[in-house]
């Protein structure tokens, strides 16, 4: 399990009480082992496909238009999420949604998205309150 405590915090409201949302999706995918993980396996795939547009959107526009100086890497790393995101997704439309495959994503993108927020989020988070975000 991945449990959202105030280390996770970027100090940026909208951005944290996206995380938080994320990482409640991350440990539903994390539960349905041992369970018929069809309904709660595609429910949170519809949930991540939309979130990852619009929450590594919306910090792209505020990286952007504030003229962050680490937005290549940072965009970098969305894009390499979403190609991954993308692969889990092909497997589930190829193979189903089995148990192995609710752990096996739930566990990547919870993975990923500690290191994310740890580093670059965090670096971000900073930016964006110097310049007056909150």
């Amino acid at each position: 399990m991945f449990e959202w405590t105030e280390r996770w915090s970027v100090g940026v409201d909208t951005i944290d009480a996206q995380h938080r949302q994320l990482f409640d999706a991350i440990n539903t995918l994390l539960q349905v082992e041992g369970k018929p993980a069809a309904r709660d396996l595609v429910k949170v795939l519809d949930f991540l496909e939309e979130y990852v547009n619009n929450h590594f959107g919306l910090e792209e526009i505020y990286m952007r238009r504030l003229s962050y100086p680490g937005f290549p890497s940072h965009k970098g790393e969305h894009v390499a999420f979403i190609n991954d995101f993308y692969d889990l997704r092909d497997e589930y439309d190829n193979d189903g949604a089995t148990p192995e495959l609710a752990d096996k994503m739930g566990r990547y993108m919870g993975d990923w998205l500690v290191n994310h927020i740890g580093k670059v989020d965090k670096a971000l988070g900073a930016f964006l309150r110097d310049r007056g975000m909150k």
